[in-house]
């Protein structure tokens, strides 16, 4: 019996997991509950995650170095110190 079990619980968690994926970020689910993002919200974070995913430019790229070797720096002294 669990065996049965495991195969309906395996073909129905696919299922499952995109209906929730859709409930959650669906228009009908914040008409119907009030609950979740507005098409404003949305639209902010999706340009969030989008800047997030660019590359850094070369001005950042030399300042997180510049910040790393002094990181090096002050690791280096420590070690010379005890």
């Amino acid at each position: 019996m669990s065996q049965i079990w495991r195969r309906a619980r395996a073909a129905a968690n696919p299922v499952s997991t995109a209906a929730t994926g859709w409930w959650c970020r669906s228009a009908l689910r914040r008409m119907l509950t009030g609950h979740g993002p507005t098409a404003r919200q949305r639209q902010y974070l999706r340009a969030r995650r989008q800047a997030a995913a660019r590359p850094p430019s070369a001005e950042q790229v030399s300042l997180m170095r510049a910040r790393a070797q002094a990181i090096d720096d002050l690791l280096a002294q420590d070690d010379r110190e005890a």
